[in-house]
């Protein structure tokens, strides 16, 4: 039998009709975005996942494969990064009709992903028992595509929403592909269970499941990082909840900077203030910066704080975290920007685009050189600003020398939306992934101290301008994460592409 041929199947008849077809592929995948946060229903995925195997096992043509797997994308991306508009329209300037326009492509465009997946399925995939072994492994290699593919967009990632149970224990191996890897695959012994109703089937799909879940409870059972001996940090994290469409505004410039220092008199080790807590470059600021770092130094005070550096014309600008102490030499530049929120892709040819959104500070420049963790009294800490802390294959350059996590953002972008909730589980599998904790600060919200297990410690609330005090204790130690990145979930999703491949090829 050629690859070419499709195996056709007693299709059930809640499956024969297009429309309603399309319909459950819609379904299924806006019902996923309950597993992640804030709702943290993570026991729906796997069934939503599989009942989108389900279907796609039943597509009798490469045009209803390709339907199916799109579908199922706009209600996965469209019921989860819904907030988009608000980033356009609420505080980007965007009338409502083009930030509505911008966020439907967005969504459709993101959608292609598992469209072609399915495609790509249904051609060389033929519809027999093996196909419950490549639809899993495709869907992985094609969220790690979508990770850095036009810079990237990693969010909603199925193996985000496992933070909460024992898969989570892969991450600290092979990353939030890891955890994706293991839970596709138990949706795919589902799958096989739901399709094929046999004893068989049955027990495969318990015996599978419970090993894949029984090894990463095994592995959570593993500390891969030891603290460092008889080190702790008082820190206060300062969230100034100033409003995004009042944060650039020059006049009020110093009274951000008021409300700032006013969160910073706890006397801590350190302080942190978030993503652009200082909104204009640090030079501008340089006589205010040597005074108001010397008076907190004799408090035994250091603080950091998200703001802007700029090269000596003025013409390049970073968006950047720095020690407050009156120097450059403790300095972190982001280096993953935002497309069209921090740069422009293509600006010549979309000129009238950026004309007609308006958000501050976005022509900005990616830092370059050597990552290196800011070190403050002996302890190094990994930084990165906002969106960067989705891109774990880039945190890696920072271990095994960082012993703390820092992410300063500013969700304010997102209004109240699930979006703040879903960056603060994508920040929870960093700390996780690298075993090291993290302290999350944000302009409204929300800021957290999350532990090396991924689980949060400390949580200020959404909206207020408070200040949140914890201690963090600096871990040491290398996961194996550190050292194989994302490869391991790669290859292996590959090595299972190419068995259920070549068995399907010999007609299994």
């Amino acid at each position: 039998m050629s690859s070419s041929q499709v195996i056709v199947h007693n299709t059930p008849a809640l499956l024969k009709n297009k429309w309603l077809t399309l319909l459950l592929s819609l379904l299924c995948g806006a019902a996923s975005v309950l597993a992640f946060a804030p709702f943290g229903l993570w026991m729906i995925l796997p069934f939503t996942l599989a009942g989108f195997f389900s279907i796609l096992y039943y597509s009798q043509s490469s045009g209803a494969s390709f339907r199916t797997g799109y579908f199922f994308g706009a209600g996965l991306f469209g019921a989860g990064i819904y907030w988009v508009y608000y980033s356009l329209h609420l505080f980007g300037g965007a009338i409502a009709i083009l930030a509505g326009l911008g966020t439907l492509l967005f969504v459709l465009g993101l959608a292609l992903f598992p469209a072609f997946l399915s495609l790509l399925l249904n051609r060389f995939a033929r519809s027999n028992t093996w196909f419950f072994l490549t639809a899993p492994a495709g869907w992985v290699l094609f969220e790690w595509i979508r990770s850095w593919f036009l810079t990237g967009f990693p969010w909603l990632s199925v193996g985000y929403s496992t933070i909460e149970w024992p898969l989570a224990g892969y991450a600290p191996v092979g990353g939030v592909f890891l955890c994706s890897l293991a839970l596709a695959l138990c949706s795919g012994v589902l799958a096989w269970f739901l399709c094929r109703r046999s004893l068989l089937s049955a027990i495969t799909a318990v015996a599978v499941t419970s090993a894949i879940v029984g090894g990463g409870y095994a592995l959570q059972q593993i500390e891969w990082t030891q603290p460092v001996e008889d080190r702790t940090v008082d820190v206060t994290m300062a969230q100034g909840n100033i409003a995004q469409e009042l944060k650039f505004q020059p006049n009020l410039l110093e009274d951000s900077i008021d409300l700032y220092s006013s969160l910073s008199e706890s006397g801590a080790e350190l302080v942190i203030w978030p993503e652009s807590a200082i909104p204009t470059v640090f030079t501008d600021l340089a006589e205010w910066e040597v005074a108001f770092a010397q008076r907190l130094q004799q408090q035994g005070t250091t603080v950091i704080s998200g703001g802007f550096t700029s090269d000596e014309d003025y013409t390049k600008y970073y968006n950047a975290i720095k020690v407050l102490n009156g120097t450059e030499d403790q300095v972190y530049e982001k280096r993953h920007l935002v497309p069209f929120g921090e740069f422009t892709p293509f600006r010549d040819l979309i000129s009238l685009l950026s004309d007609l959104i308006t958000i501050p500070m976005s022509d900005l420049t990616p830092g370059t050189g050597p990552i290196e963790p800011i070190e403050v009294n002996g302890v190094r800490y990994g930084m990165s600003i906002c969106y960067e802390d989705a891109f774990g294959s880039e945190m890696r350059a920072q271990f095994p020398n960082a012993n703390v996590l820092i992410n300063v953002s500013n969700d304010a972008w997102f209004g109240d939306s699930t979006a703040p909730h879903q960056h603060q589980e994508i920040a929870a599998m960093r700390s996780l992934e690298f075993a090291r904790p993290m302290l999350r600060v944000t302009n409204t919200g929300i800021t957290s101290l999350i532990n090396h297990r991924g689980k949060i410690v400390e949580q200020g609330p959404q909206f207020e301008a408070v200040a949140i005090d914890v201690v963090v204790t600096p871990r040491e130690g290398v996961t194996p994460y550190v050292k194989l990145g994302d490869w391991l979930a790669v290859l292996s999703s590959v090595l299972l592409l190419l068995i259920g491949w070549q068995t399907c090829r010999r007609g299994s």
